[in-house]
């Protein structure tokens, strides 16, 4: 009988432990099993949900692949796998062929940190009744930003429409963007800033950081404009043929009031901060052969045009020859001139769109932009083109006939965000056909500007350090014009065939984007990019943001 207990007692001991055994091996295998799908599932979404980078070695679907359609990105270099992403960014829709340079724009624009910001601080919408385009361009903008920013895949078919930005434009110009016509880019942005200029002037003005920041004599920012005039006129009077070359470093200080006067009533006369963004100035220098007198004209600029050779050349080499010494023809000596009466004759600076155009005959010529000259009228430098006016004059006054004046360029004040226009075009009215020189002009995309060498404190010899203003600047769009030789009417106006345009621009993390209308491509070597032929040859509109 013990026995027999004792064996039921070890069976079910057995039974209970073999049940036990059982029962972990099961929920064991259930448990790996769940681990397993919910390992599948979460790869498996990884897989298809995760960002661009992930995807690289994916074979995309035909309509995401970037379409390397137009002529300027046939370069197979520009389609190598470690130079580009292939999956593309949100870009611009585009209505028809002649929005193509409007989109690129927008692109560069809204790249620019510091032109946002300002449009941040000075556009109060809640406040002040602007024009439609106003508020329309800040949400254009604002958008464009967002979407630099946007790295999901799921975003990658995401259009920005631009119907209603162009509807409030034609409404101020009715030619601008019809369709048989593609606008020149460098038109196109001198009319986007006159027409938010326009309406952004109703406000009471203010001068930017940057505007203050380069005058010297920081009183005459809290005059009004009335003592302003008066000052700029008596000024004019002190420098009105008294300035010689033998005597200029004593009418120094005149010469720095000048450029301070007519620094803050052209930015009076402009009427807006948003033009102060890109506001700077021109200091010319023009010298009579004769009787050694020099004359000062200030010009404003929203635009800095530096014309193209047919010579390869670093864009630092082509900012360079702005300083060159050239021989001027246009233009006569007030002080030994026979037209005295005409000479003597003064009038007020004018407006005339959205720049000062200086009529002071006796201190100021007449305006020779010697920089904009149509190619077959390039005038000719002299042989020390870098060198400035006062260090050589012995040389000058014996180099030229006696009837000549020779002129000096310089930078009198920076702009905040610098944007150069490389002057590819010329038109011949006579065969109505505009040609483009294809030049390579090396850029340096990573390489800080320094222009600080061009500025007219350096010619005037000024080593005080705080007369000497930082000039640095970081590249931060690039548009590019692949347009050839092409029949047109008028320089701006081409066929819409003729033009096409594509920007690389870098975003406010350092990372360059490649933009084509509707298609934007993440660039991972920008420096490689810049080197090629397509970039060198076509590189058009240059935006650069100054260093803080």
């Amino acid at each position: 009988m013990w026995l027999l207990s004792n064996v039921l007692f070890e069976f079910t001991i057995y039974l209970i432990v073999d049940n036990i055994t059982k029962f972990i091996l099961i929920n064991t295998k259930l448990f790996q099993l769940t681990i397993n799908c919910l390992y599948n599932f979460i790869s498996n979404y990884t897989h298809h949900y995760s960002s661009s980078k992930v995807l690289i070695a994916k074979r995309l679907p035909e309509k995401y692949l970037y379409s390397y359609h137009l002529k300027l990105t046939n370069d197979l270099r520009l389609q190598q796998s470690s130079l580009v992403q292939l999956l593309p960014r949100p870009g611009i829709l585009k209505l028809h062929e002649t929005t193509c340079s409007l989109n690129i724009l927008l692109q560069s624009l809204a790249s620019l940190n510091s032109f946002y910001s300002s449009l941040q601080r000075n556009i109060n919408l809640s406040r002040f009744n602007y024009d439609p385009i106003v508020s329309t361009f800040l949400d254009l903008i604002s958008q464009l930003r967002a979407n630099h920013h946007t790295t999901e895949y799921k975003h990658a078919n995401t259009l920005v429409g631009l119907s209603s930005f162009i509807s409030k434009l034609s409404t101020i110009y009715p030619d601008l963007l019809t369709k048989p016509t593609t606008p020149d880019i460098a038109e196109l942005f001198q009319c986007i800033t006159d027409a938010l200029n326009q309406s952004l002037s109703k406000q009471k003005l203010v001068y930017s950081k940057n505007v203050i920041g380069q005058v010297h004599n920081q009183k005459l920012t809290t005059l009004s404009l009335d003592f302003l005039n008066r000052m700029y006129i008596e000024t004019e009077a002190q420098l009105h043929n008294k300035v010689t070359v033998d005597n200029i470093d004593a009418q120094t200080s005149y010469i720095i009031q000048y450029i301070d006067l007519t620094w803050l009533l052209h930015h009076i006369q402009l009427g807006s901060i948003l033009k102060h963004t890109f506001s700077g100035q021109l200091l010319h220098a023009y010298c009579c052969n004769k009787c050694s007198h020099v004359r000062f004209c200030a010009e404003p600029f929203q635009i800095l045009i530096l014309p193209v050779s047919k010579t390869t050349i670093t864009l630092e080499q082509l900012l360079s020859q702005l300083t060159k010494i050239e021989d001027v023809d246009s233009i006569s000596c007030s002080y030994c001139s026979s037209q005295t009466n005409q000479d003597l004759e003064r009038k007020s600076t004018v407006i005339k769109n959205g720049t000062i155009l200086t009529k002071t005959i006796p201190t100021l010529s007449p305006l020779v932009n010697t920089h904009i000259q149509p190619f077959d009228q390039a005038v000719s430098s002299t042989a020390n083109i870098s060198i400035p006016l006062s260090t050589h004059t012995s040389n000058l006054a014996t180099s030229y006939k006696s009837d000549r004046m020779k002129c000096q360029t310089l930078i009198a004040n920076f702009p905040s965000i610098l944007c150069i226009q490389l002057k590819r075009l010329f038109y011949d009215p006579v065969s109505r056909t505009t040609t483009k020189l294809n030049t390579n002009i090396i850029i340096e995309p990573e390489k800080i500007l320094d222009l600080s060498h061009i500025h007219y404190t350096t010619w005037l010899g000024l080593i005080d350090s705080s007369m000497i203003i930082p000039a640095r600047y970081q590249l931060t769009g690039i548009c590019l014009n692949s347009s050839n030789n092409f029949h047109s009417s008028s320089m701006n106006q081409t066929n819409s065939n003729s033009k096409q345009y594509v920007c690389l621009y870098r975003t406010d993390n350092s990372q360059w984007f490649l933009s084509d209308n509707e298609h934007k491509t993440e660039i991972n070597e920008i420096d490689n990019i810049c080197r090629t032929l397509c970039v060198t040859e076509n590189c058009y509109l240059l935006f650069y943001e100054r260093c803080s």
